[in-house]
């Protein structure tokens, strides 16, 4: 099983890929699919003010700063932090 934790800056929220399935953790809930593609739009540097069909809606590097890798240790700790 592959997992790598990503840090989203922008919206202080943890989120994973496990197995190429995007997730972010949700206080109330814990890890939920990430069915809105919070992780994933960083990731890929989707840049949602694009007109539909622009070439540059992807590759976006201001968007694809507000998501850093982290490890589990720093995603754990963040998650114990923000429960409290």
């Amino acid at each position: 099983m592959s997992v790598t934790y990503y840090r989203i800056k922008d919206l202080n929220l943890i989120g994973k890929m496990q197995d190429n399935i995007p997730y972010i953790y949700i206080t109330e809930q814990g890890w939920a699919a990430d069915t809105n593609n919070i992780l994933m739009d960083r990731i890929m540097g989707y840049d949602e003010t694009e007109p539909k069909g622009s070439p540059y809606a992807i590759g976006n590097s201001s968007i694809m700063e507000l998501v850093e890798e982290i490890s589990e240790d720093e995603a754990e700790r963040f998650i114990k932090t923000n429960e409290r």
